[in-house]
């Protein structure tokens, strides 16, 4: 279809609707492309001339439509559905519209509001690392039932019986405990799903640490203190590519770790973090700021001035280390740079001028300030 400029689609769980826009934004012909065979989706690209440009909001189930689209030659892009649908929260709300608005909305580049398209190896890693997160929820969900069921039984579980209920220790106290026969089935089914769930995490991780091996970059990740395998594999996987963020600012607030200013005629409200972010990336950074206020002299001091400061909210006090974290991602990722605790002065710094020759360095300074004291009235 020569006069076809772009494709927009409406995805839905069962279907598609997709209409075929020219460069005025007029529709040109409309379809409705159902789910349930995969070659639909196929001979329905196949209308169209390679490179022409598909636009698909970022649902939830985008990933294999968009991935026949790119196989088709198609030109994918992702919208930011949040977004699309507020600028039209005034318009009505049809399929046929929706798609349309889409299209629009790319046809005005200036106001499109685009997401990240992630490679099908990002995709795969942040379903690596979701899966885990997934099982470690469900063992916990397990485990506090087994806490549940002794509660309702009135056995009280002591440090001197176990620390751990389902340590070794643990398991010795739950195996002798006297429970009658259905009781002790519904507390072995539990026991039994968190073993299961246990193997199947400690797969997970294992290839966790078989990706991360013969990658540079977690290696850079893994220097700065506090963050190890599965926070620094949450972190590569939810970041993607790191070039498509400017700046540490710009990572520390996809990551929903960077306060925003709320002032309104002249009244100042406290900072808050924006919870629209990717909040696996905000869990991997704030789950490392523990190890990274015990490992880093720097991290830990950033840490104590912000608590000082904020007795009331002690909370600000990680979200601050958390950013620093982002931005040091960003910062060592860029540059191919392993951490440093005491970075080397910059160039032209001060400090880097006594370093490299102290005795010329303190003649300057003090030169500096005899000139600076006769030039005082």
């Amino acid at each position: 279809m020569d006069n076809v400029t772009v494709v927009p689609m409406d995805i839905h769980k069962k279907f598609s609707k997709a209409v075929a826009l020219d460069c005025h934004g007029d529709a040109v012909d409309e379809w409705r492309v159902d789910h349930i065979d995969k070659d639909c989706m196929r001979e329905f690209f196949a209308l169209f001339d390679r490179g022409t440009p598909v636009v698909m909001e970022a649902t939830f189930n985008w990933q294999w439509i968009a991935d026949i689209a790119e196989q088709s030659g198609m030109d994918v892009h992702l919208v930011d559905a949040f977004a699309a649908r507020k600028m039209a929260r005034n318009m009505s709300k049809t399929d046929r519209k929706d798609a349309i608005w889409l299209g629009k909305l790319f046809l005005a580049p200036a106001v499109f509001p685009e997401a990240y398209l992630a490679p099908k190896a990002v995709r795969k890693m942040r379903c690596l690392f979701r899966q885990r997160g997934l099982l470690v929820k469900l063992r916990v969900a397990i485990k506090g039932a087994v806490h549940g069921q002794l509660f309702r039984l009135g056995v009280v579980v002591t440090d001197e019986d176990a620390t751990d209920l389902f340590g070794r220790k643990g398991r010795e106290f739950l195996k002798d405990l006297e429970l009658d026969a259905d009781e002790r089935s519904l507390l072995d089914q539990k026991l039994e799903v968190v073993d299961h769930l246990t193997e199947q995490i400690q797969v997970l991780e294992a290839e966790i640490v078989r990706q991360l091996g013969s990658d540079p970059a977690a290696r850079i990740v893994m220097s700065i203190p506090g963050i190890g395998v599965i926070v620094a594999y949450a972190v590569l996987a939810e970041i993607g590519e790191i070039g498509r963020f400017p700046n540490g600012r710009a990572l520390a607030g996809y990551a929903g770790v960077l306060p925003l200013d709320d002032e309104s005629a002249g009244k100042e409200s406290p900072e808050h973090v924006n919870r629209r972010c990717n909040r696996y990336l905000k869990w991997a950074l704030l789950e490392g700021v523990t190890g990274a206020i015990r490992g880093s002299a720097r991290l830990r001091g950033l840490y104590q001035r912000v608590r000082a400061r904020n007795n009331d909210r002690p909370g600000k006090a990680r979200v601050a280390v958390a950013r620093e974290l982002a931005e040091l991602v960003h910062y060592l990722l860029r540059r191919g740079k392993m951490y440093q605790e005491n970075a080397p002065a910059r160039p032209g710094s001060v400090e880097s001028k006594i370093a490299t020759d102290p005795d010329r360095a303190r003649q300057t300074t003090l030169s500096a300030r005899s000139s600076m004291s006769q030039a005082a009235p």
